[in-house]
């Protein structure tokens, strides 16, 4: 007998599982689709805002937006190749960072030792 309830008890928890999943989901693709509205509306503020306002160079806050959203999506291709690049020559990338790091630490220990050079009387 109590195993047919925790049978159901355990059938309830996962259809109310799904139903978050479902949820879930449905939210993540509403806020995609709200945040492409979003910018798209912002684009038109900016451009309602110039033109009420009679200013000259009311494209200019527009263009400067969307100066921005480009380098904005351009710094994330650029971050997701080397990722991938990373990903690609792991060995590569390790050798490359301790390198790189080894240098950096050889100048500011240099740079470091030169000002105390400098400082004693």
């Amino acid at each position: 007998m109590t195993k047919k309830i925790y049978d159901k008890e355990l059938d309830a928890l996962k259809a109310d599982i799904a139903s978050l999943r479902e949820e879930i989901a449905g939210l993540a693709s509403g806020k995609k689709k709200s945040s492409g509205i979003h910018d798209e509306q912002q684009d038109e503020e900016v451009r309602q805002e110039g033109a009420a306002s009679g200013e000259e160079g009311h494209g200019v806050w527009a263009d400067l937006f969307h100066k921005f959203n480009s380098s904005r999506i351009h710094g994330e291709k650029v971050v997701n190749d080397l990722a991938a690049e990373v990903e690609r020559y792991p060995l590569v990338s390790i050798m490359a960072a301790f390198g790189l790091g080894y240098i950096i630490a050889k100048l500011w220990y240099r740079e470091n030792k030169h000002e105390d050079t400098n400082d004693a009387p």
